[in-house]
């Protein structure tokens, strides 16, 4: 139900900014005419209202363009939503435990074969995945379906995942 809901959430947002923009724009364009109180009698509405609206929109993407181009504003965003992520840090994803579990582990547990050093890190590295797993029921779901996605290596991959 959460994630439906966060769904439904993330698709009005990604409307909710262009909608936002452009009402914005046409209500500071009515605004606007209504103000012009100078405005000769063959300034129809009809040609100068959609006139405002394209100039309040110019203005707009201009300023966007320089916050974006210029600014470089979204570096800070994503760096700061990394930072506030708590999955970000000791939490892995479904692709990273796919990464980590189908490539990394049998490397550095085939290495451990001869290096001590390489066998404690693939164990750590096992531990880490196992308890990514078992703590976080949406990682654990996830997990399942890329595993149904790519094929199942259940058979190689041991305890992971299991409760």
């Amino acid at each position: 139900m959460k994630k439906w809901f966060m769904l439904q959430v993330w698709r009005l947002q990604q409307v909710a900014a262009i909608l936002t923009l452009a009402l914005l724009s046409l209500n500071l364009a009515l605004q606007i005419y209504n103000y012009m109180d100078w405005r000769p009698e063959i300034f129809s509405p009809y040609y100068v209202v959609p006139l405002l609206l394209l100039v309040i929109t110019l203005v707009i993407w201009i300023i966007a363009l320089f916050w974006d181009l210029k600014m470089k504003m979204w570096r800070e965003q994503m760096a700061v939503a990394m930072e506030r992520n708590p999955y970000a840090k000791e939490k892995m994803n479904a692709k990273e435990i796919a990464q980590y579990a189908l490539i990394w582990l049998p490397i550095m547990e085939n290495l451990g074969k001869t290096d001590p050093e390489a066998k404690a890190h693939a164990e750590s590295l096992r531990a880490w995945v196992n308890r990514a797993l078992k703590d976080d029921a949406a990682a654990r779901m996830e997990w399942n379906e890329l595993l149904s996605y790519i094929g199942n290596h259940s058979d190689r991959l041991g305890e992971l995942g299991k409760k």
